[in-house]
């Protein structure tokens, strides 16, 4: 480092005394070197230089470091010493522990001197190798220098000081530990020492413990001539008034009044700092104080069990938002390569002449955190949109929710830029701020207003200047009226309104929203100091995941986990306490706000009226995705009465919040959701006409409704339900979009709450996207419901028992569901006749129940009747009647009567085509059933047509884990198989088996039958040892789940029985054929064409001579997977290893018999 007028800006440092709270002052030097570091690193990553991995030194940034007592001990260890951060407070821990831990009995002080010297000692002989090491150095060319203070007993007047290098005042040739013991002779607590004649020194901080103003003076005697950088003062915390007790006995060297002034001294050396503000008023960011301000004022000078206090207090304040925004102007000063002025001129300053003035009087653009991590993509769009220039000013505007990291994005945006000739930063929090900032950018000769500053700005033709409006969030802003007139300069707007969009060009905007993932997690390392460990790394992700990748809450966490837990307590915290956490305000992100994330959404809630508050409360609860105004249009225009008229009317009171009935209701609506947009707290998504709303301001709308949140999911649940049309037959894709605002909305919601209308709409869209039982138990409550309030015999009733009977059908509870349908098909008669189309549609469905049963000559009875009686109320070509033939075809399926199957089923699907479109599930079933009918007929390129599509669609209408996609898909397989292709057969089985086995788990029919489809395309293929593992699994699994008598668990055991024969199994295979045809006797008598085929299957002359054998079917419902025996065919013919069956593959029904039963509610 040098004294002459060339060299970088020169950069000082001082540090307060404060006794055991030097601590904090450590620490707070330990951020500085961290913030630093990252700095340095991202220039070295962008030059492809290796990373610094431990933090640098002091001493290699610092110029010069002056301290006083507890500060000099410090600034000795980082200087003289040239200790790094984490050795010196090490250090710095032992020795206030030694010298602090016990106390004197008598004498001058309370702590013995001895000790320090003997602390002290260690600490140079650790560094140096001699205790005794001189302060003095000796070549000073490129070493931090370093003094400390200390004052005269006999002249307390002026401080002394101790440097470690020559001056030319009087020089005192002492050691280390001698300057150290000087510095903090303070006489409450040691006594003094002599150096060299039997001078008496005690103290420097006695009126000078904030040194800042005698490391300027020292500053400018060494290196008056060069650039001043920065001088960064650093306190021990603001206390009270230091406490010292009147001289003892031994006290007698230090007169009383000078104890009594000592009572005077306040530690927080606030007139020291003020008057260096006064002194640096014009010269912006070059003076940085950094003084914690909470928690120190109850830990006295030599607690040292107070310790921890001291470094959890000064954690806590660098986390603030304004000591984040001081941090980061700091570094930039420290790494600035020009100052604004020398030493000299600033210690005697002369008046500045009017454009210096001038050119420092606007706000300048901040720098950004320290932190601040990815948005790459945002930061290219600006850079080359600014580049493009044209004839007016080029307006960009960033744009999202309060907190998404708008602010950071423009300020590391304007810290990278080159192009701007000038950059005026304009707070427009309001108009007054805008005004007030936009007013101080006109030249000092030129009237100071907004209309001046505009016309000097658009006559600065050659330059590029940049105009910077941050925050401009108010709906009421008229910014167009501040943007000058002109064909030069550029525009930035950040803004929570996106309708400010409107002021820039094409490509002009960028929507922020969440983070990348990689960025999140990297920021939350950052912020939470935690070591990037593979551990830490997942808890990390899970962390950034639950806070869905938004900035400032990820950045609060951070924050919050450096001062109190660790990764994974965080997150356990997190789970049971994110309302707190999220508006904790003492840790708040450490970007530009000033509030934690709830409250910079407070700030938009606040200027929301009543209307756009109850909107955004209802989309709180709602799923946050696909939110469709659709749904609240169709509610409104609903004649449906809920039964509950306190509910009913609070439902009425929202939706005319919302827009008043009547034509003009999208109008009133559209006004509603545009506050909200306005405020960017909720999201258009224009590809698909539905709204969002980020899940945090979700969660932190709930937490504003306090304990009206129930009434409020019930409110959105009637919704829902009265938006359902009640004719059920048109926008499936519109009910499929309500499952999964069904499924937020009613969360931890008892549904003994809802009425039987709410539950009964409910029921119905889960039951159509296959959710049986969750149905099952909202129709539960609303049949009994139904019964207390109406009777057994009302047709809301007996509505409600028929849509549980269809649950029950859907999970093979075939009983259960007879017993219903029975009952209601009589009931409906005595209601309603026995040709009403409600009579109809509960015999259909009982005859598909009869089907399900194999009691076919029953089911096809009910069903020529159902149909001879469509036709005669409806005509052909009504979806009812459709449903009617399409079910007599199914039932002709199961006898085998192909060609009449065939003929309905081409029928029911032309005509579900035009009825009803390609895509509708109806047809799409229609399209199954006729597959499946081609594929019995060994017709194997129709079917695979057919069932082709079906999948495709399902896949695009219900997602790839739905029942009904997985068993076309099952069915699609099936047809590979029969067609050979063996390998794609295989791929669809086993995601089909593993789908099952996630959804519905390892015991369930569906998973059941997908695995014995598995194992008889391996059986096919002769993998006899797979196919045997499989089926050793169905087969255990249906005794367990049917028992042994069950016609499926007979039919899986004869098929495992046939496995093992092709293994030669002999004594295996014939144990389980023997059992099978010994029940089947049992069961069907001795006559029956089955136990005759069991009865085959056993060997006649030896073992290995196997007559006939079972073949598994691929047996795919719409509602579920059937195992009735008799759904099994089983030949009688010579033995052949090609022999093949294809598989079977029914429809019970279509979904419209349940339709016509439902719409009624």
């Amino acid at each position: 480092m040098t004294s002459s007028a060339d060299g970088p800006p020169l950069r000082l440092l001082a540090l307060d005394g404060g006794g055991i709270r030097g601590l904090s002052e450590l620490f707070i030097i330990k951020e500085v070197m961290y913030q630093l570091m990252l700095e340095e690193n991202e220039k070295r990553k962008k030059d492809g230089e290796e990373p610094l991995s431990v933090l640098p030194k002091p001493c290699d940034y610092f110029d010069l470091i002056g301290g006083t007592s507890t500060g000099g001990i410090i600034a000795l260890m980082l200087g003289r010493l040239r200790m790094d951060v984490d050795t010196a407070i090490n250090s710095y821990n032992d020795l206030v522990k030694q010298v602090f831990s016990v106390m004197k009995l008598w004498g001058d002080g309370k702590f013995k001197a001895t000790t320090l010297e003997a602390a002290m000692k260690s600490v140079v002989e650790t560094v140096t190798g001699d205790s005794e090491s001189p302060l003095l150095e000796g070549d000073q060319a490129g070493v931090c220098r370093t003094f400390v203070c200390a004052k005269n007993a006999h002249n307390m007047d002026s401080p002394v000081l101790f440097r470690t290098y020559q001056s030319r005042e009087t020089h005192f040739n002492c050691k280390i530990w001698e300057a150290a013991r000087a510095t903090s002779a303070a006489p409450a607590f040691f006594k003094r020492i002599e150096i060299g004649r039997n001078q008496p020194f005690i103290d420097g901080g006695l009126g000078r413990n904030n040194p800042s103003q005698v490391v300027l003076e020292e500053a400018n005697a060494l290196f008056g001539a060069r650039q001043f950088g920065c001088l960064v003062s650093i306190g021990t915390g603001q206390a009270e008034i230091t406490k010292i007790k009147e001289p003892g006995l031994y006290q007698r060297i230090i007169p009383a009044g000078v104890i009594g002034a000592l009572k005077a001294i306040s530690t927080d050396c606030e007139s020291t700092h003020q008057a260096m503000l006064r002194r640096f008023a014009n010269l912006p960011n070059t003076y940085f104080r950094l003084n914690v301000d909470q928690g120190m004022h109850g830990i006295e000078l030599s607690k040292v069990e107070k310790l921890c206090n001291v470094e959890a207090h000064t954690a806590q304040y660098m986390q603030k938002v304004e000591v984040a925004e001081k941090l980061a102007l700091l570094v930039s000063a420290i790494k600035v390569p020009r100052g604004q002025l020398t030493l000299e001129q600033l210690i005697n300053p002369r008046p500045p002449n009017e454009s210096a003035l001038q050119a420092r009087e606007h706000k300048h653009c901040p720098p950004p955190v320290n932190f601040f991590k990815g948005r790459q993509e945002t930061l290219d769009k600006m850079r080359k949109y600014f580049e493009l220039g044209g004839d007016s000013p080029r307006v960009f505007v960033l744009h999202g929710l309060g907190g998404s990291g708008k602010t950071q994005i423009a300020f590391k945006f304007v810290q990278e830029s080159t192009c701007f000739s000038d950059v005026f930063y304009i707070d427009a929090t309001n108009e007054q701020t805008l005004r007030t900032d936009l007013e101080a950018i006109a030249p000092g000769n030129t009237e100071r207003s907004v209309d001046a500053s505009l016309h000097w700005l658009a006559s600065q033709r050659e330059g590029n200047w940049l105009l910077f409006f941050d925050h401009a969030d108010d709906v009421n802003l008229e910014l167009m009226r501040f943007i000058p007139q002109c064909r030069s300069g550029n525009v930035l707007v950040t803004t929570r309104n996106r309708g400010l969009r409107h002021l820039s060009a094409k490509d002009g905007d960028a929507k922020v929203g969440a983070m990348e993932h990689e960025d999140a997690k990297n920021l939350l390392l950052d912020r939470a100091r935690a070591e990037e460990s593979d551990e830490n790394k997942v808890l990390a992700e899970a962390i950034v995941k639950d806070l869905h990748y938004f900035a400032l809450a990820i950045s609060q966490a951070g924050a919050y986990i450096y001062c109190h837990l660790s990764l994974s307590k965080y997150r356990e915290f997190y789970r049971r306490h994110h309302d707190k956490l999220l508006q904790n305000e003492e840790f708040q992100g450490g970007d530009s706000y000033d509030r934690a994330v709830y409250a910079t959404w407070s700030l938009s809630y606040d200027k929301l009226d009543v209307s756009a508050r109850s909107l955004l409360q209802i989309f709180s609860v709602l799923h946050h995705e696909g939110i469709s105004v659709k749904m609240f249009e169709k509610a409104a225009s609903s004649e449906e009465q809920l039964e509950d008229s306190e509910l009913q009317n609070k439902v009425t009171e929202l939706l005319n919040e919302l827009g008043k009935r009547g034509p003009d209701w999208p109008w009133d609506f559209q006004q509603v959701i545009a506050r909200l947009g306005s405020f960017s707290l909720i999201e258009y998504d224009y590809q698909n006409h539905t709204y969002s709303i980020h899940p945090l301001v979700q969660q932190w709308t709930c937490s504003t409704m306090a304990g009206n949140k129930q009434l409020m999911q019930k409110c959105v649940l009637s919704i829902i339900c009265l938006s359902i049309s009640s004719s059920f037959d048109q926008d499936y894709n519109y009910r499929h979009a309500l499952l999964q605002h069904i499924s937020s909305s009613r969360a931890s919601v008892d549904p003994g709450q809802l009425t039987p209308s709410v539950l009964n709409g409910m029921a119905l869209v889960c039951f159509e996207q296959g959710q049986w039982k969750e149905a099952e138990e909202l129709w539960v409550v609303a049949m009994e419901k139904r019964k207390r309030l109406l009777s057994n015999d009302h047709p809301d009733t007996l509505t409600s028992m028929a849509n549980l009977a269809l649950t029950y059908s859907d999970q093979g509870q075939w009983k259960e569901a007879e017993e219903l349908q029975v009952v209601v098909m009589e009931k409906t008669k005595q209601l309603l006749g026995d040709d009403h189309p409600d009579t109809l549609m509960s015999m259909a469905n009982l005859a598909a129940t009869y089907r399900n049963q194999e009691q076919l000559k029953k089911a096809e009875a009910l069903q020529v009747v159902v149909m001879e009686k469509m036709k005669q109320l409806l005509g052909d070509d009504p979806p009812t009647t459709l449903t009617s033939m399409a079910n007599l075809a199914t039932t002709y399926w199961h006898q085998e009567q192909w060609k009449e199957a065939e003929e309905l089923q081409v029928v029911v699907m032309e005509k579900m085509k035009q009825l009803l479109g390609d895509d509708h599930p109806d047809t799409l079933t229609s399209m199954a059933n006729l597959a499946s009918t081609y594929s019995n007929q060994w017709q194997w390129k129709e079917p695979e047509a057919l069932d082709k599509g079906v999948v495709e669609r399902k896949r695009q209408l219900l997602g790839d884990d739905h029942p009904d996609t997985l068993k076309s898909m099952a069915n699609l397989a099936a047809t590979y198989k029969n067609q050979g292709k063996w390998k794609e057969a295989e791929a669809l089985h086993k995601v089909v088996m593993e789908k099952k086995r996630q959804l519905l788990g390892d015991d369930h029919p569906a998973t059941l039958m997908s695995m014995a489809n598995l194992a008889k395309l391996y059986w096919d293929q002769g993998q006899w040892k797979e196919a045997e593992e499989l089926q050793v699994v169905v087969m255990e699994k249906m005794k367990r789940l049917l028992g042994d008598d069950h016609p499926t668990t007979l039919t899986s055991m004869a098929n495992l029985a046939i496995m093992y024969w092709h293994q030669e199994q002999w004594k295996e295979a014939e144990a389980l054929q023997v059992a099978v045809m010994e029940k089947m006797k049992q069961l069907l008598g001795d006559d029956h064409p089955t136990t005759l085929t069991s009865m085959g299957n056993l060997p006649k002359n030896s073992l290995n001579c196997i007559i006939s054998k079972f073949f598994l079917c691929a047996l795919v419902n719409e509602n579920q997977i059937l195992y009735n025996f008799g759904n099994i065919w089983a030949y009688t013919t010579r033995y052949s290893l090609n022999f093949s069956v294809p598989p079977l593959k029914i429809y019970s029904r279509s979904k419209q018999n349940r339709a016509v039963m439902a719409c009624r509610w």
